[in-house]
C-alpha cells in the first residue's frame, strides 16, 4: 500500500498541549468508510487528526521521520503533535492492525479509557468489490496516483475479501464487546447521507463540544466508486450463482467460522 503522504505533513502539527485527556479509535476495517469520517472530525478541529498512524507502513515512515523506535515511543510523540487543544487524539486502526499492538490487550494498556467508534458497511459485498480494485490500482484513498489504470476483474479475489471483511468486522464486534469497552457502532451509508449528524453523534458519544460554525456541512473526501465498481458487483453475483463449489465445503462451516474467528484468542482478550 502506498503512502497517503500528506499525513506526514508538519502542516497538521497542533499546539503541544502534552499526553490528551480523551483518545478516539476508529475502529474499522479497510473501504469502510474510515477515511471520509476521519476527515470530517478532523476539519472541526476538535478530534485531532485521525489517520492510520499504525499501519505498518505508516508507522515505519513516522519511526523514521520522529527517530523513535518503540510503538509506545511513536505514539506518545505523535500525541504530542496531533492532540487537539481541548485534548482529544484519535487515530484509525484495522483489525488487521492489532498486530502492531501484540492484540486488543496491548492496545488497551496504550489506550485503557479510549471510546471507540465501530465502523462497519451494510452493503459488505460492495466493500470487497472497492477492495479488489483498490488492491490493484494503489489508490486505497482519494488523492492517491494510481500505479496501475487497467484493474482485471477477479472472481475468486472477491469472495475472498468479502469473507475476510467480515470475519474482521465481526472480530472487532467480539473483541469490543466482550471486554467491555465503551464504543458506538456507526454504519458507513448512514456517514456518507449526514456527515453533521455522523459528526454529531461522535460528540455526544465523547461529551465533546462541537460548536455549530465548526461542523461540517458536506463530506470532505471525494468519492472513489465508479461504473467500475457496478460491472464488477454484477459480474460477481453472476458468477457466485452459477459457483459448482457453493454446495462444496469450501465456504466455511458455521463451526469452522467460529474456530477462524477465536484462533489466537489472545488477539481478543
Amino acid at each position: 500500500m502506498q503512502f497517503y503522504q500528506n499525513q506526514f505533513s508538519s502542516d497538521h502539527d497542533l499546539h503541544n498541549v502534552g499526553q490528551p485527556s480523551k483518545v478516539l479509535i476508529i475502529a474499522s476495517t479497510a473501504r469502510s468508510g474510515s477515511h471520509m469520517l476521519g476527515h470530517a472530525l478532523h476539519t472541526t478541529g476538535c478530534f485531532g487528526f485521525p489517520l492510520e498512524y499504525t499501519n505498518p507502513a505508516n508507522f515505519k515512515e513516522w519511526q523514521r521521520l520522529l527517530k523513535k523506535e518503540t510503538l509506545q515511543d511513536v505514539l506518545n510523540e505523535l500525541q504530542t503533535r496531533r492532540t487537539s487543544e481541548n485534548g482529544v487524539f484519535s487515530i484509525k486502526i484495522h483489525y488487521s492492525h492489532l498486530k502492531m499492538y501484540g492484540g486488543f490487550k496491548g492496545l488497551k494498556a496504550l489506550f485503557p479509557d479510549a471510546y471507540y467508534v465501530l465502523l462497519s458497511r451494510k452493503d459488505v459485498l460492495k466493500q470487497a468489490v472497492s477492495l479488489s480494485i483498490a488492491a490493484q490500482t494503489g489508490v486505497w484513498i482519494s488523492g492517491q496516483k494510481a500505479k496501475f489504470t487497467n484493474p482485471k476483474y477477479d472472481y475468486l479475489a472477491i469472495k475472498n475479501f468479502l469473507k475476510n471483511t467480515i470475519i474482521e468486522q465481526a472480530s472487532w464486534r467480539y473483541t469490543l464487546a466482550a471486554s467491555g469497552s465503551n464504543f458506538l457502532e456507526m454504519n458507513f451509508d448512514t456517514i456518507k447521507s449526514d456527515i453533521p449528524g455522523a459528526v454529531s453523534q461522535v460528540a455526544s458519544f465523547m461529551d465533546v463540544g462541537v460548536t455549530p460554525e465548526k461542523m461540517p456541512s458536506k463530506p470532505v473526501t471525494q468519492q472513489q466508486s465508479s461504473e467500475l465498481n457496478n460491472l464488477w458487483l454484477s459480474q460477481f453475483l453472476e458468477d457466485h450463482s452459477a459457483d459448482p463449489l457453493l454446495t462444496a465445503d469450501r465456504l466455511l462451516s458455521l463451526k469452522a467460522w467460529i474456530k477462524k474467528l477465536l484462533k489466537g484468542d489472545e488477539r481478543y482478550q
